[in-house]
């Protein structure tokens, strides 16, 4: 299991590192072709895609992993053909209530913004369920080699595009067309592959399996979980509007540069999530599955704890290096946003009951409750105290929602959760976070972060050292070296 665990991991590791990776490390770059009014606008139209995703994706997803992985023959392939078709009724109604709503959304959007832009945009958000489907099954069939293959060729192709189109002036526009052609591309690779797991046979086959009776059954797990999502947008996306409105695109700018850094937090953590949330359930049914889940549902917790150290210690003067003067605030900013991610992680991983039975609904009421939260303090404090204000929201909704998520998932189905591990863990971060801060008081510029990067090393060297976390490069570099002594005695 753990060998698997780790081919896997590695593979996702690199997939990821290449889809969203790429788009991050591009960022000095765009930020240079593009001011900060500009991104600002272009973020107002990232948020209006972020709710069109969750409402087209229709907690299909989520479902896939509850129903289709345990399965078999004739049902499961029903299963996946009844996903696709809703998938792709979601996207066509979406396309249709786009098309009549678009004079009503130009008139409340920013201005500057044009409505074949929101087209644009809209094209990888209507296709998300036929790429995040067959994506999804790679993954439940432990196909990571090809997940990898399929994601760094999306993201190498959108920066190409990217760049081209840049170098010749269409500004945001070059970012809303790359995204969208590289989107089409991948559904067009991915298929093939739907294809085969839905009808097998042909197109016969599909007809036969391809209805609507497992309809109810896929709704009524993902409609909570839709609904919860739309809750989370308010947490998470309805601060940037309302920065756009009371502080100015501007100020949306530098703040949505400090969360697309933070974001790379869920990006590293992802390699683990993307095995460990299609198999929990799995595992679960195993001899002793409840031990096994808690152990992992803590790794990755380490895991976030140590990575957000190491970001905190390395993302601020990267971005004082590399990023223009009108971004430097985002430096400050990405601090606190890596913390909130972090807590954000550990809510994801520590809920394990919330999703166990044939309903999602007590996630959903967690998840509506932050929102309302979040909704009050963004409306009192973003006019006050602006980004500052957005961050600190955000910090005290994410720290209840873990409390709540972890509270509720332990009534529903108790794990054998050993807290030890990640107070050890967070305690020597913290100890190393504060050492950093006074070594590097008054330092800037490269010094800051050669220094910063070599106190990550040793933080993760330090916590394998000290058992926080299972040392598994060493077993590895044994098998290898033993493996190239038998092909030297064969010789």
């Amino acid at each position: 299991m753990k060998a698997n665990v780790l081919t896997q991991s590695a593979y996702y590791a690199l997939g990821l590192v290449m889809m969203k990776g790429v788009s991050v490390a591009m960022m000095p770059y765009i930020t240079r072709h593009i001011s900060a009014q500009t991104y600002g606008l272009m973020e107002t139209l990232v948020v209006l895609a972020d709710i069109g995703t969750i409402i087209i994706g229709c907690g299909l997803i989520e479902a896939l992993y509850r129903f289709v992985g345990s399965a078999k023959g004739t049902e499961r392939s029903r299963l996946i053909a009844n996903c696709v078709l809703l998938s792709i009724s979601a996207a066509v109604l979406g396309a249709l209530g786009l098309l009549s709503a678009l004079p009503w959304l130009l008139d409340k959007l920013p201005a500057g913004i044009e409505g074949y832009q929101l087209l644009l945009i809209a094209v990888p958000t209507l296709l998300e369920g036929l790429i995040a489907i067959p994506l999804t099954l790679i993954r439940m069939l432990s196909l990571a080699k090809w997940f990898c293959l399929l994601n760094a060729g999306k993201a190498l192709i959108q920066a190409l595009l990217i760049v081209v189109f840049l170098e010749n002036g269409w500004g945001i526009d070059a970012i809303l067309i790359a995204g969208a052609i590289s989107s089409v591309l991948l559904v067009a690779m991915l298929w093939r592959f739907q294809w085969r797991q839905m009808a097998g046979s042909g197109v016969k086959t599909f007809y036969a399996q391809a209805n609507w009776r497992h309809s109810a059954q896929l709704l009524k797990y993902g409609g909570p979980i839709v609904i919860s999502r739309i809750g989370l947008f308010a947490i998470t996306g309805l601060d940037r509007w309302l920065l756009a409105d009371k502080a100015g695109v501007a100020s949306l700018a530098v703040y949505a540069i400090a969360v697309k850094f933070a974001l790379v937090l869920g990006l590293m953590v992802q390699p683990f999530t993307l095995w460990w949330f299609p198999n929990r359930f799995r595992i679960l049914q195993q001899v002793d599955g409840r031990a096994q889940c808690a152990d992992y549902a803590l790794i990755g917790t380490n895991i976030g704890i140590m990575l957000a150290t190491m970001m905190i210690l390395t993302v601020p003067p990267f971005i004082e290096l590399f990023l223009p003067a009108e971004y430097q605030l985002a430096a400050s900013l990405v601090v606190a946003m890596t913390l909130v991610n972090m807590l954000k992680n550990a809510g994801d991983l520590l809920n394990l009951g919330c999703f166990s039975g044939e309903s999602s609904q007590s996630q959903m009421w967690i998840q509506w409750l932050c929102a309302a939260l979040a909704i009050a303090g963004y409306g009192y404090f973003i006019p006050l105290y602006g980004v500052w204000a957005a961050v600190s929201v955000l910090g005290a909704v994410y720290a209840l929602r873990l409390m709540l998520f972890y509270v509720i998932s332990q009534m529903k189905e108790p794990l054998p959760y050993r807290h030890r591990q990640w107070l050890s863990c967070a305690l020597i971060c913290a100890l190393v976070w504060a050492g950093a801060e006074v070594l590097l008081q008054g330092s800037q510029g490269w010094l800051k972060f050669i220094v910063g990067g070599l106190l990550s090393l040793l933080l993760a060297w330090l916590l394998v050292r000290l058992k926080v976390f299972p040392d598994i490069i060493s077993p590895l570099l044994c098998k290898w070296r033993n493996q190239n002594l038998q092909n030297a005695k064969q010789y």
